[in-house]
């Protein structure tokens, strides 16, 4: 698929989903859940070295998107969006969890509960090219659904510069 094909597939999935506002991920989680039918939890788990910073989990009863507790705020919601991402996308999932890995990656959770696992190192290119973007689409429209921005501390003759380098590291495929 095309960069282009992409971008739009990613648009209108990102588009089709209400956006709290004031955002708050967790509500973003409810309201997705609700429009599935099932619930989507947010369970922050302290992942070991090496292995994944997120995995969408779906278990016979509600979805589970772990993700690194031990980062920064804003790489939680990156993991989160990302997460959401393959969700929303419709990925098809991998087989459950091998023991060693549920035990590991998910020692409260009853292996059996769990039908099936997402983890980025299963994911194909194309897959998790487009979970990010997903992601990312979804991160910016609660962004922009800011309206307070803070003060440029650029004087007029640096703002089209700033803005034109600002859209090239925001947008580096347009």
């Amino acid at each position: 698929m095309t960069l282009h094909r992409l971008r739009k597939r990613c648009e209108q999935i990102a588009g089709e989903v209400e956006i709290p506002q004031p955002f708050d991920i967790q509500r973003l989680c409810d309201l997705l859940g609700e429009r599935r039918g099932r619930p989507i939890h947010l369970m922050p788990i302290r992942l070991p070295a090496l292995t994944v910073c997120g995995m969408y989990v779906p278990t016979g009863e509600f979805d589970a998107i772990f993700f690194e507790q031990d980062t920064s705020p804003l790489h939680q919601l990156l993991i989160i969006g990302h997460e959401l991402g393959h969700l929303l996308a419709g990925h098809r999932t991998t087989q459950v969890l091998d023991p060693e890995a549920s035990r590991l990656l998910l020692p409260d959770l009853d292996p059996r509960l769990v039908q099936r696992s997402l983890s980025r190192s299963n994911y194909a290119a194309a897959e998790e090219r487009e979970a990010e973007m997903i992601g990312s689409l979804l991160l910016r429209r609660a962004r922009a659904g800011r309206v307070v921005e803070p003060e440029s501390p650029l004087d007029s003759r640096h703002t089209e510069l700033y803005s034109r380098l600002r859209h090239s590291l925001e947008h580096p495929d347009w």
